[in-house]
């Protein structure tokens, strides 16, 4: 899957340089010592096909590091029984920086977990202000006596891509999903079935968002015949995103919600962590911004004047304290890319007067 394969980033800061490694979770194991920290091994990534042009990349010797700051790109659970929960128990035991925030990633390896939250915010704002979709949960078969609604669309557990979701149309077939809950040990959520004719995503990576808007023949938004646009950022998307962003002290994160054609209304259906697809036609931009809001955080985290209670990621500031370091970094980056281009470029032969002037220094 896509996004079981997306990197973590382990930072390494030397000598104030500073020294990226990348791994995926099952490609780590570590230790965390209540005195000196964490220390991780990496074992080497499996290598490509012998003609692919990424293999010369890869790592293929184990590595041991002791991380200063870490980025989290890929889903901690996956879709087939995956399951790294135990390594991100090790991160939090030791309290290292992270983007997400460790207590963020936490909460989010269970939806349900997820949903309430959010709802603090529907129970604040209203439906109007916040309008997240309906949902009963059941922590087990023997509740799923009844719905409250139908027909509505069942969700086993914490999953990922329309993996463990149906449509269940009456009181018949919930029975037959009961049976299949049943089996699996896990809870269950229902939520009222929306006939949409496009689902929408608010994109958020430090103070800069996208807004995009997807349509499929595939009621769960999938398929190989999916596409998506471009959309405006609107005051009513911002909000949205603000509100779940700032409550779940998320610094990279997506709503997700569909427009339903009953009532021309929109519904946020769930708010992705830091773990989210970048749409292929702004992945180098949106990297920019990652690496931009990465660097600002270890700048406040790291500089000589941040205080010793700063370096847990309890207290990590929050996404807005750093809006002016990341558009200041961005600035850098963009500058040196020029100059960049320009060492790139091939250089003009210098003019008489240049050598001439060259030559009187040494004279």
């Amino acid at each position: 899957m896509k996004y079981l394969k997306a990197p973590l980033f382990l930072v390494v800061i030397m000598f104030f340089s500073v020294k990226v490694e990348m791994a995926h979770w099952d490609e780590i194991n570590l230790v965390s010592y209540s005195d000196s920290g964490i220390i991780l091994d990496i074992r080497p990534t499996p290598p490509p096909l012998s003609s692919s042009s990424s293999r010369a990349h890869i790592p293929l010797n184990p590595r041991t590091v002791k991380p200063d700051f870490i980025l989290v790109r890929s889903a901690n659970r996956g879709v087939i029984g995956q399951d790294w929960r135990n390594i991100l128990y090790g991160l939090m035991h030791t309290n290292i920086p992270c983007i997400n925030t460790l207590q963020s990633l936490y909460m989010c390896q269970e939806k349900p977990i997820v949903y309430g939250i959010l709802n603090q915010i529907k129970r604040k704002k209203g439906k109007e202000g916040f309008p997240l979709i309906d949902q009963t949960y059941y922590p087990n078969w023997r509740s799923m006596t009844f719905s409250s609604y139908f027909p509505l669309v069942a969700k086993i557990g914490t999953a990922h891509a329309g993996f463990g979701k149906m449509k269940v149309a009456n009181e018949s077939e919930l029975e037959d999903f009961r049976s299949v809950v049943a089996l699996q040990d896990k809870y269950c959520t229902g939520e009222p079935l929306i006939k949409w004719d496009y689902d929408f995503r608010i994109q958020k990576i430090g103070s800069h968002y996208r807004a995009f808007r997807r349509f499929s023949s595939n009621w769960k938004g999938k398929g190989m015949n999916q596409h998506d646009e471009d959309i405006e950022v609107t005051e009513k998307y911002k909000s949205w995103i603000d509100e779940a962003s700032k409550i779940m002290n998320m610094d990279i994160c997506a709503l997700d919600g569909v427009h339903s054609t009953d009532d021309d209304q929109e519904y946020i259906i769930e708010l992705n962590d830091s773990a989210i697809g970048l749409v292929g036609r702004h992945q180098a931009e949106d990297l920019d911004h990652i690496r931009a809001l990465v660097l600002a955080r270890m700048q406040s985290v790291f500089s000589p004047s941040s205080s010793s209670s700063s370096s847990s990621s309890s207290s990590s500031p929050s996404p807005s304290s750093t809006e002016d370091e990341i558009a200041k970094l961005q600035e850098q980056i963009t500058a040196l890319k020029f100059e960049l281009a320009k060492a790139k470029s091939p250089a003009s032969p210098p003019s008489e007067k240049v050598k001439k002037e060259e030559k009187k220094k040494f004279e």
